[in-house]
């Protein structure tokens, strides 16, 4: 029990920092992250546990070219998913995007936005064709007292035929037969999945570098089966 309260402890201390101090790393402010209380929660058994069919979901994303800060902001649909509930408690799931869904939310031009869309579907980003789609994967689910989350998901993602580790902060609520849970945005890293268009990791000259880590946000929505 000690163990799991110190790597709870661990996670929110990490993926607050992580979330609050990447956006702007030269203020003190950001830069100190606060001492976090965390929830002792004994551990919930698998047996029993009853399944929550993903019956809506969505992934927002956002791009920002590093130089300008400007950028472009969108959708993926969450195709299907099911989460294993026992004792009141989210402890593990499985989550489908199609990624051929990816959509441009920004762009008001019809033409415009579907040139954008292609090309985040092609080679230089997901390739869509080859890989249709992604899958988050988690069986552990921690607590925290943080104000916009209560759980982080801790699992990995797939996507391009890589997995990476990923936590998602979520705040989750059952009632009933439904599921909800939705997170704040939380930063990925495109190119530990093959995603390096224009990376300052490719040598890309500054004016034209698109930023490597990505802020993603989802909400899901899930009925007892």
């Amino acid at each position: 029990m000690a163990a799991f309260f110190k790597k709870t402890l661990l996670l929110s201390l990490s993926l607050f920092s992580l979330l609050c101090c990447k956006n702007d790393p030269k203020t003190e402010a950001a830069q100190a992250a606060p001492k976090i209380d965390t929830i002792l929660v004994n551990p919930v058994p698998t047996e029993g546990a009853a399944t929550f069919k993903v019956t809506e979901g969505m992934v927002e994303w956002s791009g920002t070219k590093t130089m300008k800060k400007t950028g472009h902001q969108g959708t993926i649909t969450i195709e299907s998913g099911e989460l294993m509930v026992n004792q009141g408690q989210l402890i593990s799931g499985k989550v489908t995007l199609d990624m051929n869904s990816i959509s441009v939310t920004d762009i008001k031009d019809p033409g415009e936005r579907r040139d954008l869309e292609s090309h985040l579907k092609d080679s230089d980003f997901f390739e869509v064709i080859k890989f249709p789609k992604a899958e988050f994967v988690f069986s552990e689910v921690l607590p925290s007292t943080m104000p916009n989350f209560n759980w982080v998901l801790s699992g990995n993602l797939t996507m391009k035929g890589k997995t990476a580790p990923v936590n998602i902060p979520v705040k989750v609520s059952i009632e009933g037969n439904e599921l909800r849970a939705e997170s704040p945005a939380f930063p990925i890293n495109r190119t530990q999945w093959g995603v390096n268009f224009r990376s300052g990791m490719l040598g890309t000259v500054k004016d034209k570098m698109i930023d490597d880590m990505v802020p993603l946000s989802l909400k899901i929505v899930a009925k007892k089966k």
